[in-house]
């Protein structure tokens, strides 16, 4: 049998199997509507006369080379056959044509012929995952490399931004802990950033935070900072139309880079080229970097990750922006890796191409 993509004649057969392998957190019909249909999906199918044995969902995340093995179900009378294996190797291999590097999944723990074939085919556990499921069991999140990668720090932390606006401070406290072990990450600590950093508007709603105010909040913490600038120009400002944000905006983007100036925070100027960022990595800098969402959701919002490795085909980024409703989790965030050409246009944001990167340190590194 070859498997074959699924289409929307097969949704009465997959609910079927879906129920007949699943008592709880089943795909629903419209689910599995949704998934045939979306262009960042893929859902296989190994079919015996009229009958569908086996699916497996795959998800890409745009804009990087990640994937996730949303679910794996073979029919309890086609078991022993090893169809599941088929198709994680299938999957695996529409994966790596992909330029995929890392391929996760969860898995229940009271599934340990799942959990057995994962760990066969390479796997392994990433993070214990407690009462993950509807019933409330757990369960684990695995990964597999694809092909071989720049080993990721252990530990590596990551937070979740728990508001549309506050991926600079999210950011920023993903990097200080990995500076300082004792750093605590709490939800007030994001927000007390936030209102120090924020730059009170941006196009619409609350303010996001610039390099100048992520920068100043880092020093207040005892660690050191440089920035990275295209220029001091204050960001944004020509995307918004009320002259009166544009005043508040400006005022505040000017005294932050004052407060800059004054605490000794050094503003190195131009363009910077992947090199540069490669060589402040291998100095021990952990590197806060303005991108554009673009390549990533299509949306063209300026959003702070934290640059956590690079090696010669990629970089690898910590993105604190768990999107639920693209079925995202947080580990699909955790070190995903991006090309180093679509690196190359996500820290050139807008018309001027404006970038900035904020750069720490601790005394002793």
């Amino acid at each position: 049998m070859t498997p074959r993509l699924a289409d929307l004649a097969d949704v009465p057969a997959l609910s079927e199997l879906e129920k007949q392998v699943f008592s709880g957190d089943c795909l629903s019909a419209r689910h599995f509507r949704h998934f045939i249909r979306g262009e960042h999906s893929e859902l296989w199918l190994l079919q015996e006369g009229a009958g569908i044995l086996a699916y497996a969902l795959v998800l890409f995340h745009r804009g990087t080379s990640l994937a996730r093995l949303y679910s794996l179900a073979v029919m309890p009378a086609a078991r022993g056959r090893g169809l599941g294996k088929q198709l994680l190797l299938w999957v695996e291999q529409r994966a790596l044509e992909r330029h995929v590097l890392f391929m996760r999944l969860e898995v229940r723990n009271d599934n340990p012929a799942a959990v057995a074939l994962y760990e066969q085919q390479g796997y392994r556990r990433l993070k214990a995952l407690k009462h993950y499921y509807e019933d409330g069991a757990d369960g684990w999140r695995m990964e597999k490399h694809l092909r071989t990668v720049t080993p990721r720090p252990d530990p590596l932390p990551f937070y979740a931004q728990t508001t549309p606006f506050t991926c600079g401070p999210s950011a920023l406290m993903m990097a200080l802990k990995s500076l300082k072990p004792e750093y605590q990450l709490t939800r007030l600590e994001e927000l007390d950033l936030w209102r120090e950093a924020t730059t009170i508007y941006l196009t619409t709603g609350h303010g996001g935070t610039s390099a100048q105010g992520l920068a100043l909040a880092a020093r207040a913490r005892g660690f050191q900072v440089r920035m990275w600038l295209s220029d001091l120009r204050t960001p944004f400002i020509d995307g918004v139309r009320s002259a009166h944000k544009r005043e508040v905006l400006d005022l505040v983007g000017q005294d932050f880079q004052r407060r800059c100036d004054e605490a000794g925070i050094v503003s190195d100027l131009g363009t910077k080229a992947l090199d540069d960022y490669r060589a402040a990595l291998a100095a021990g800098e952990r590197i806060l970097l303005l991108i554009s969402t673009y390549r990533l959701n299509r949306n063209k919002a300026p959003h702070w990750v934290w640059l956590v490795a690079m090696d010669d085909d990629f970089a690898y980024i910590n993105d604190p922006d768990v999107d639920e409703k693209l079925d995202q989790v947080a580990t699909d965030n955790l070190y995903v890796p991006v090309s180093l050409e679509n690196l190359a246009y996500m820290i050139q944001y807008g018309s001027t191409r404006y970038g900035a990167a904020v750069l720490l340190r601790t005394d002793a590194s």
